[in-house]
């Protein structure tokens, strides 16, 4: 895992990268804990946290892309 504030460095692409790779790493983890072939479960916390973060960092470039250029932003 990367610190805050590494992550605040990376670009919008790098940030996806990591949120997958992220993704794949907390689905082998849920997959050794429920096999039990691992007992570290207080990983699965701070990997979820750690997801949620990239999240949040990669909606504030968004907004932040929005703000600069309201008029080509397109919405989903």
């Amino acid at each position: 895992m990367v610190s805050t504030d590494e992550l605040q460095k990376m670009t919008e692409k790098e940030l996806e990268e990591e949120l997958r790779k992220s993704g794949l790493d907390l689905l082998k983890l849920r997959l050794g804990v429920a096999s039990r072939q691992t007992k570290e479960t207080s990983k699965l916390k701070l990997l979820r946290k750690y997801i949620a973060r990239i999240k949040t960092l990669k909606r504030m470039l968004k907004i932040e892309q929005i703000k600069e250029n309201p008029t080509s932003a397109v919405t989903k």
